[in-house]
């Protein structure tokens, strides 16, 4: 998601981190084989919203991706999660105001807050259900998308049989006093003098202090992104140019889908305060954080992990990755997926 680093010129790599490939819009008949690849335009919330539904095995576990960004559409990392795809099958959403749904419907795109996009997801964890005749899906929500997936269960937690976050948001307050910190905390290390009293006067931020994002690029805070984030972002700069002149359109719906949601959903992650909102969840919680993540600070999320009343909940930190770790620690994330999310997500009707 946006939050709250998208506005410093490092956002570009949330722009480039959705367009990495290129995919037709186009709907792909039905196939009986157990194997699926296929395309679709959804109803939902009153407009046509684009999905893509990939697996090697029906009978698997369907697992649905709540974009962060916001707007972060997933779609152009296809490839990177054919892996996931022998044990579940994987659905994308290009959710209202992003990617290919906001290349439908452009400015005009109406009701871009969280309350609908969340609504929208359960209309589309319904027609899953039906469609791939589960009883149950599960939801993972990244970064922005785990404000959006956790009011997702909130809303409808017989629909789902697991619920898994990863660059957990937890309030907008904490993520801001964290960071702030951080800069702080690195300034005085370093000696940096003027830094330090340039932090001290201006003081933590205000509670809905939105100019936070410039502020962070100021004081260069993607500089303390934990390595494997700071690697993930030269990867993506690094295919900029290629991709938008190999496909400018799908390039540009996907940089004004990002800009044109996060501006109408900034109110929402300003408010948003899970600790005091979203305790209980009615379904079995996973949080699965890369344990260097500063960007939705790890530090709050498992203090909101604690907080949370589930009738089951595990906690799986990986070392050495950071916001990204669904892509920068492939691997072990898949290994959590696998071994800890999948039997508690078919013992729940999945």
């Amino acid at each position: 998601m946006r939050y709250p680093i998208a506005r410093a010129p490092e956002r570009c790599a949330w722009i480039i981190v959705i367009a990495l490939s290129a995919v037709a819009a186009t709907a792909k008949p039905y196939s009986a084989t157990a194997r699926i690849d296929q395309t679709a335009w959804v109803p939902l919330g009153g407009i046509d919203q684009w999905i893509s539904i990939r697996g090697d095995d029906r009978a698997n576990p369907v697992l649905l991706v709540v974009h962060g960004g916001p707007g972060e559409a997933q779609w152009p990392q296809a490839e990177r999660y054919k892996p996931w795809e022998t044990a579940f099958t994987v659905v994308q959403w290009d959710q209202r105001g992003a990617g290919h749904t906001f290349g439908r419907y452009g400015a005009k795109t109406h009701d871009v807050t969280l309350d609908r996009i969340s609504r929208d997801g359960v209309e589309l964890a319904e027609y899953l259900s039906r469609e791939l005749h589960k009883k149950r899906i599960i939801v993972l929500g990244h970064s922005w998308g785990s404000i959006v997936a956790t009011r997702m269960v909130q809303i409808r937690p017989d629909v789902f049989a697991a619920y898994i976050g990863t660059g957990q948001v937890a309030s907008w307050t904490a993520t801001l006093n964290i960071q702030f910190d951080l800069l702080l905390a690195r300034a005085r290390q370093e000696g940096d003098v003027s830094t330090v009293k340039a932090l001290e006067a201006t003081g933590r931020p205000g509670p809905a202090d939105a100019q936070h994002f410039s502020f962070l690029n100021k004081y260069h805070f993607s500089s303390l992104w934990p390595p494997s984030d700071q690697a993930w972002l030269q990867h993506l700069r690094s295919q900029a140019a290629e991709l938008k002149a190999r496909e400018p359109e799908q390039f540009k719906n996907l940089e004004h889908g990002m800009e044109f949601t996060g501006e109408h959903v900034l109110p929402d992650q300003i408010a948003t305060n899970l600790p005091h909102t979203a305790c209980d969840i009615h379904t079995a919680y996973f949080l699965i954080q890369g344990q260097d993540d500063v960007i939705s600070p790890t530090q709050a999320a498992v203090g909101y992990f604690h907080c949370v009343k589930a009738p089951q909940k595990d906690l799986i930190l990986i070392p050495s990755a950071g916001h990204f770790a669904f892509m920068t620690a492939s691997d072990e994330f898949l290994e959590a997926l696998t071994s800890r999310v999948r039997p508690v997500a078919i013992a729940g009707g999945a």
